[in-house]
């Protein structure tokens, strides 16, 4: 009965504790530099602004609340997009947005976003003239030429020839009004002829005949400037870039996007080059995207271009910005190289899907793909290649550095800190752990720098090497069998369409105690306890006596000598380092009877190992 009312309390403790946590760490939303708002300005011809935030929870359960027509959001992969449309009013506008999280009825917490956009001349007079480049995929009703001043590069074959791209940019002015310059670089001057605007449903492209470049020449380009009449700083322009014969080259055309599984594994891709080896540089990338043949949707409902047909575009190949893309992955740099080959060159290296590697805020819904970029020092090609791995809706795995999902370790008698390696592509935070209630695993904090706990560490390609676990000490004369599982956790459960995932298991065998047991008090055995507690406000008399053992609770029997003794309570503590118990709490109800009280408990050992009981007396006043 004592060790049954023992537990109850601990339980009350434990839940009154996690009520309080809980209470202590509501949700929490950082923006760029920790700030709580933030006021941006937006091109007047339409923008795209890429807000970075932290949150400590999942992007699902934040809500964006905009009351503005020309305004669009997004949330993608730790960033708030905001879609901004062309201004074409007279006037200066504004809207606020607010990033925030609501739970339970209420708002937890927000961040307040300001957006500013200036009025032009040009656009409130309704003359308009933007690059408009399909192949990206943005929602048409509010993408405007979010990159006014980018200007796009077009590759143009050695040979020369006929080329012709029918949709480039969109405008309401007349073709034969707008105003086309020329500028010819690297010591080259009219090779391009016979330029044409050519229309193509609402939008407008270039058609032009190139001459072949000369042997020997590296590489020359021309500008082609187009302006509006009236409105001079109102102007787009493309870069015509034709290369010399020293470029590189797929040598097996097919593998420029390569399909991979998600385990990990070593790729050679070899290319075809006269260029040196010192003369190239090779960087990888992280894109998602859909490349599984599903169909995916822009903001007004249109379907998005097949992003297969994207990644081969020299539109995006040689126009992505890879940092506000949120592309860039340093980590990958050293596991990826190019090696000399008979042929030219080959990108060698070994692929990853871990999320925490690769960064990966949520789950892919379509998969992801590992971009590589060749650059040289020869001339401005850019040659691109993709690995696709498929996505983690469908495709996760976790399990012993051996590929399977159990593993068997052994631990010492005594209490003592330990590690579990395993190999996986889930977040570590996305992996819920059961373990018996003697074992701790470390937590991770808010705001650390490494996705896993402080003093565990992620080794490429996917394994997880989570330190600083605790278990206490094995106090029986038999080894003591557990389990650690691992599997993930509900949230990934209600998106997860894959073949079910097996928890990974961790059997641990602890060996048995061999040593000298212990247990006795340096404490008085004999209480006097006053009638009332000091405290007025307090319902209890506690006191509390240190013992020495060497034991666990369940090989300590407690028992009430008298009856009628419901007065008073006892509970084992226990030390929580080691697993053994450490003392005594005594918990006395107000003597209101009158009279003085007297009753006593008794801690019996083990028997067998040659320990005495020992037995308290307590007493209490009226």
């Amino acid at each position: 009965m004592m060790n049954v009312k023992a537990f109850l309390f601990s339980l009350l403790t434990i839940l009154l504790l996690a009520a309080c946590r809980s209470t202590a760490e509501p949700p929490r939303i950082d923006l760029q530099d920790g700030r709580e708002s933030l006021e941006l300005t937006a091109h007047s011809a339409g923008d795209i602004l890429r807000i970075p935030f932290t949150s400590s929870i999942s992007d699902d359960r934040l809500q964006i609340t905009e009351a503005e027509d020309w305004i669009d959001t997004k949330l993608q992969q730790g960033q708030l997009l905001v879609y901004v449309a062309r201004n074409s009013t007279p006037f200066t506008r504004q809207a606020e947005l607010i990033l925030q999280v609501i739970e339970r009825g209420g708002r937890q917490v927000a961040r307040r976003i300001t957006i500013r956009q200036e009025a032009d001349e040009a656009l409130a007079s309704d003359r308009y003239l933007f690059p408009y480049i399909p192949i990206f995929g943005y929602p048409q009703s509010t993408f405007y030429s979010s990159f006014k001043d980018k200007v796009y590069i077009i590759p143009l074959p050695a040979s020369g020839g006929v080329h012709s791209d029918p949709v480039l940019f969109r405008t309401n002015l007349p073709a034969d009004q707008l105003k086309v310059s020329y500028d010819y670089s690297d010591n080259s001057s009219d090779w391009i002829h016979d330029v044409q605007l050519i229309k193509t449903g609402d939008s407008w492209g270039i058609s032009l005949r190139a001459d072949a470049i000369p042997e020997g020449m590296v590489q020359r380009k021309v500008r082609v400037t187009l302006t509006d009449p009236q409105f001079s700083h109102q102007h787009i322009a493309f870069d015509y870039l034709q290369l010399g014969h020293s470029v590189v080259s797929f040598v097996h055309p097919e593998q420029i996007i390569t399909t991979l599984g998600m385990l990990p594994q070593q790729i050679s891709i070899p290319l075809k080059t006269d260029i040196p080896l010192e003369k190239l540089h090779l960087t990888v990338y992280l894109d998602n995207h859909n490349l599984d043949g599903e169909i995916d949707t822009n903001g007004e409902g249109d379907p998005i271009p097949d992003y297969k047909e994207m990644y081969l575009s020299p539109f995006w190949q040689y126009a992505i910005d890879t940092k506000s893309q949120q592309m860039e992955r340093p980590a990958l740099q050293p596991y990826f190289r190019l090696v000399k080959t008979a042929d030219g060159v080959a990108v060698t290296g070994q692929t990853s899907s871990n999320a925490d590697l690769l960064k990966l805020s949520l789950l892919m819904r379509y998969g992801f793909t590992l971009a590589y970029c060749i650059t040289n020092e020869v001339n401005d090609q850019k040659f691109w290649g993709f690995l696709h791995l498929p996505n983690h809706t469908k495709n996760l795995y976790l399990q012993t550095l051996q590929g399977k999902s159990e593993e068997r370790i052994t631990l010492p008698a005594e209490a003592s800190e330990f590690g579990i390696n395993y190999r996986t592509n889930l977040p570590y935070e996305d992996i819920e752990w059961t373990r018996p209630t003697f074992v701790t695993i470390p937590e991770r904090e808010w705001g650390a720098k490494l996705p896993v706990p402080d003093g565990s560490s992620i080794d490429y390609p996917d394994i997880t090497h989570l330190r600083g676990l605790h278990v206490t000490a094995n106090p029986l004369r038999t080894p003591r069998r557990f389990t650690i599982s691992g599997i993930y956790n509900s949230y990934l459960g209600d998106s997860y369409v894959g073949k079910k995932l097996a928890p990974l298991q961790v059997i641990c065998e602890q060996a048995p105690f061999r040593g000298t047991y212990h247990f006795s008090t340096s404490e008085d055995t004999e209480l006097q306890m006053a009638a009332q507690p000091d405290d007025e406000f307090d319902e209890r008399i506690v006191s509390t006596i240190a013992l020495t053992t060497n034991l666990s609770l369940e090989q300590i029997q407690m028992s009430k000598l008298q009856a009628r003794s419901g007065w008073i309570q006892a509970q084992l503590g226990v030390d929580p380092s080691t697993g053994y118990v450490s003392s005594i709490a005594f918990y006395l109800d107000k003597n209101t009877s009158g009279a003085d009280r007297t009753t006593q408990i008794r801690l019996t050992p083990p028997s067998g190992e040659g320990l005495q009981p020992i037995t308290f007396t307590i007493r209490q006043t009226h």
